[in-house]
């Protein structure tokens, strides 16, 4: 059909522009749409969209700062809890060994001052009735066995980090270090690959009575005059070049002589705790 001026020209063949009221768009608005043209600056373009690539960089990379230096900050933190942990953990290690010590030394003034007031006696010894040894050693033992379970009640619950009472290889790591896997290995008695607290309690007193018990045939072995007590020469039979330090670390009294408890209670310690710092 036809059309008024108002309307648009006559589409034809060879027309560059096509009737409006057609609905057709003329090659000059398809020119000025998608930007051929040269229409007015307001004009977009659906092809000719600006990137955003620059723009999400930009605003990524203080987030990606801000997450590095947290994660720096969170493993400072736990390098210094690690390290505080360790410390406190070794001030209660000492603490318990210097409780043993005690029960070490109470039991040798016991016996020497029984053995002192019988001598007092003289030619009437025969009336005073000492305590027994045999008494105060048994009282002894008992009461450094209470202290090496309460020592692991309290270790355990130290490394149980998520209160799940188990411990596993790595928490374990905390409060036996180097010697975790042979401990975990030791004391799984069920094999579940974690500990609870009655397998760590008992395999620490397992493992200090077995050590009470070699340190008993070795010290009977060095005590060559058999006065029950080991001089530092004797001691470096059994201990070698160790000698000076274990007379050092086990001798509560400061005697310069060993006696059979001080020396069994000193393997003992060593035993259920670990090797001791030198003092």
């Amino acid at each position: 059909g036809t059309g008024t001026p108002a309307d648009g020209h006559l589409c034809s063949a060879g027309g560059r522009r096509i009737s409006r009221s057609c609905g057709h768009a003329s090659d000059f608005d398809r020119d000025m749409y998608d930007g051929r043209g040269s229409g007015s600056p307001g004009h977009r373009t659906p092809n000719h969209r600006p990137s955003s690539s620059f723009d999400m960089a930009a605003l990524k990379q203080p987030v990606f700062e801000t997450l590095e230096r947290l994660e720096r900050e969170i493993e400072e933190r736990h390098r210094v809890v690690v390290e505080e942990r360790a410390a406190v953990h070794l001030q209660k290690q000492e603490q318990q060994r210097l409780r043993e010590e005690l029960i070490t030394l109470r039991a040798e003034l016991e016996a020497t001052h029984a053995a002192n007031v019988k001598a007092s006696y003289g030619v009437f010894s025969y009336c005073y009735r000492p305590p027994d040894e045999r008494a105060i050693e048994i009282e002894a033992r008992r009461e450094r066995r209470a202290a090496i379970a309460n020592y692991a009640k309290e270790a355990f619950e130290e490394a149980d980090e998520n209160d799940d009472r188990e411990l596993t290889l790595e928490e374990l790591r905390q409060i036996e270090g180097d010697n975790a896997e042979i401990v975990m290995m030791e004391a799984d008695v069920n094999g579940d690959g974690v500990l609870s607290k009655r397998e760590y309690v008992n395999y620490k007193i397992f493992v200090a009575k077995q050590a009470g018990k070699q340190a008993r045939k070795n010290f009977k072995a060095a005590d060559f005059n058999n006065d029950k007590e080991l001089t530092l020469e004797e001691l470096r039979e059994i201990e070698g070049d160790m000698a000076d330090q274990v007379m050092r670390e086990a001798d509560v009294d400061n005697s310069g002589l060993l006696s059979k408890r001080e020396y069994v209670d000193y393997k003992i310690r060593q035993a259920a705790h670990g090797a001791l710092t030198m003092r």
